[in-house]
């Protein structure tokens, strides 16, 4: 009875042992399971219903703006003087023609459909008050319509005159005879607000379906757009147009969800207040949503997966300990009192104790070992405390950044600034992707891309540097500097600083521009033309002197020359790319540095531009004066004609003499022309 007592109670541990921790932990695993589960299916469901409605409400919105412009244009022309004097004096339609504001009001009607040919193929313009006054303008010129009163459309009986505009459904015309869509605005008399007539414009419908194909969410979404009649009237699938879009069988489930009976849809919706449309914009939502439950299911799997061998390691684990207990009473139990009989073997020696015995010995050693170590730690903790503070101490003040960068996996990680090290780092996706984007211009873009490319190879002797164009489009310039670590001979890992080196670029920047029109100044100019010339290429030099310059002087006084150096400085950069050189040489000459393939493509239109907008009339009221002038250009291409700055300079200053003594106001290019009298370079 004893044996069976004590092993009864053994029995109970392992059981207890089940009962307390493994059903507590599968029941804590399953309730967060199931609602991590939950959880994460709201919140993946939320987020991709929420980026597809702000498609389709972004998608809405571009083509309520997109009919709203065709009214509001018919609104504006509705509005003009010539228009509101022509139907007020047009009451007899045979002498219309010699009415005074007969041309202009046709005039209105021209501009109309020329502004906007692709979209409009017809405007006409129809009295309220008098019989018969009515005009219609295309492409084939203007046609007038005799006994035509505004009745005789179909939506006369809607449009009561209060509107600002009206885009109408689809119908036929009785002025072309065509399916027609019109956008229409009462024209109204200024002094009483009476409607003395109507402004209308025709939309192509290819037109309207093309603009609208060409919105960016068109692409993303299924764009619906039904008359008040319940027609289609723009869809991609040209089959679809002119159905009944309730046949389509799409209805509204919830908020933003739509069912067509085999797919789940998200959308929006809008009905534009300046007709009776209704624009639709849907998103097939049935794949998203398989993807969501396929994914549901995986997680549910996982956890049951985890529970069941949580539960199967406890059980295993349990028994091992309970087991050497078990041995220990059932030895117990079995001992039996024999007297003098008794042997050694009787004694307390079950299997299982000695491995309990080992793990005490082996607890409290550790427990020693532990503490120990403990005390080393403390030791060096102190040491390093303070070497840390040495080390904050002395960067402080720094707002460098700290980088690491991987060669072999082109990985690039800054670890923020360097004083604070709980900032996290960040890791960038790779040098080649950072490299990628200078070289586009996205935000960035290196001062020289090669020694860029050779100081992530390794060869950290020179430092990078980059420029990054913010928000505000101000230029921050950047310099990576850094140190290389090696591997067999070979570099493998690059660390260095991340420093903002705007000051000294400002610096720079002041010193090489002239001070008066903020170009470049003659040294600075010669210099980067000559840097571009000893790459090679294709180059062009213009030489811009502005004519009867002294004439400003002595006639309007000096003021009025800074003011004009000026404003014909911001005229020629005004014409010019970011990569040409602009710079300011003389006091009234200029010259102007173009580079690439195409600059003999360019230099025609360009100079002409120049021609153009330097050609001015500048006057003083207060002294009752007024003076005019012009340019002259000379050209010279590199290499043809020099191929260096003073060759090159050379061909170009006899270009521009050709230009002054030919009658100013004109450019010449050069194509070794002979100038005797020429007494060389006045850029020297």
């Amino acid at each position: 009875m004893s044996e069976n007592f004590h092993k009864t109670t053994l029995m109970s541990l392992k059981s207890r042992i089940m009962l307390y921790t493994v059903l507590p932990v599968l029941v804590i695993i399953i309730i967060t399971g199931g609602f991590m589960t939950f959880s994460v299916r709201k919140v993946i469901d939320s987020v991709s219903r929420s980026e597809a409605a702000g498609s389709t409400e972004l998608a809405c919105s571009r083509i309520d703006y997109l009919i709203s412009s065709f009214g509001e244009t018919v609104e504006m022309k509705a509005a003009s003087e010539d228009i509101e004097r022509f139907l007020q004096t047009a009451s007899d339609r045979d002498a219309i023609i010699d009415n005074a504001y007969f041309s202009y009001a046709m005039g209105e009607l021209d501009s109309t459909v020329s502004d906007a040919p692709e979209c409009l193929e017809r405007t006409w313009l129809v009295s309220a008050v008098n019989q018969g006054v009515a005009f219609s303008n295309s492409s084939d010129g203007w046609t007038a319509r005799p006994d035509f009163g505004f009745d005789e459309f179909p939506f006369s009986e809607k449009f009561n005159g209060s509107e600002r505009y009206f885009i109408t459904d689809l119908y036929v015309s009785p002025i072309s005879g065509k399916t027609v869509i019109s956008a229409v605005s009462p024209v109204r008399d200024r002094r009483t607000g009476e409607v003395i007539g109507y402004f209308g414009a025709d939309l192509k419908l290819g037109g309207l379906w093309v603009k609208i194909s060409e919105l960016p969410e068109s692409k993303n979404n299924e764009i619906y757009i039904v008359s008040s009649d319940n027609t289609i009237i723009y869809h991609s699938d040209v089959n679809m147009i002119y159905r009944r879009f309730s046949r389509l069988g799409i209805k509204p489930a919830e908020k933003g969800s739509y069912n067509d009976g085999e797919r789940e849809l998200v959308g929006s919706t809008i009905t534009p207040a300046s007709c009776g449309w209704t624009v639709y914009a849907l998103r097939d939502f049935t794949s998203a949503r398989r993807i969501i439950d396929h994914q549901t299911r995986i997680t549910v799997i996982t956890f049951l997966a985890v529970a069941a061998m949580l539960a199967v390691t406890i059980s295993i684990v349990s028994n091992k300990v309970v087991r050497p207990l078990q041995d220990y009473t059932k030895k117990i139990n079995s001992i039996q009192l024999s007297g003098d009989n008794g042997t050694d073997d009787d004694f307390l020696t079950p299997e299982g104790c000695r491995e309990l015995e080992h793990f005490a010995v082996g607890f409290n050693s550790l427990l020693q070992r532990n503490h120990e170590m403990m005390s080393q730690l403390r030791e060096m903790n102190i040491k390093s405390e303070k070497e840390r503070k040495l080390y904050q101490t002395a960067l402080e003040s720094s707002s460098d950044v700290v980088f690491e960068y991987d060669i072999e996996t082109d990985c690039l990680i800054t670890y923020g600034s360097v004083f604070d090290p709980d900032l996290p780092k960040t890791v960038a996706n790779s040098h080649t992707a950072f490299l990628k984007r200078v070289r586009s211009g996205d935000g960035f873009r290196a001062k020289d891309t090669d020694i860029t490319t050779r100081f992530f190879s390794g060869e950290t002797a020179c430092g990078a540097v980059v420029s990054r164009i913010d928000v505000n489009d101000n230029v921050n310039w950047i310099e990576f500097s850094g140190t290389a670590v090696y591997a067999d001979s070979k570099p493998v890992k690059i660390v260095g600083k991340i420093s903002n080196i705007d000051d000294v670029v400002n610096l720079r920047e002041d010193a090489s521009r002239d001070r008066f029109t903020g170009l470049y100044n003659k040294t600075t100019t010669e210099t980067l033309i000559s840097e571009r010339l000893s790459k090679g290429g294709s180059h062009a030099m213009i030489i811009i002197d502005i004519d009867n310059f002294k004439n400003i002087n002595d006639v309007l006084g000096h003021a009025w020359g800074d003011s004009v150096i000026k404003d014909i400085a911001t005229k020629i950069e005004a014409l010019l790319n970011c990569n040409d050189i602009a710079g300011r040489i003389g006091g009234d000459e200029f010259m102007v540095f173009l580079s690439g393939d195409d600059v003999s493509e360019r230099i025609n239109g360009l100079c002409a531009a120049l021609c153009d907008s330097i050609r001015y009339t500048y006057s003083d009221e207060s002294l009752g004066k007024e003076v005019s002038v012009s340019s002259s250009i000379g050209v010279a291409l590199a290499p043809e004609y020099g191929r260096d700055f003073k060759e090159l300079y050379t061909s170009a200053d006899i270009a521009m003499y050709f230009s002054k003594n030919g009658g100013k106001d004109r450019f010449t290019v050069y194509s070794g022309q002979e100038r005797r009298e020429y007494k060389g370079n006045r850029a020297e």
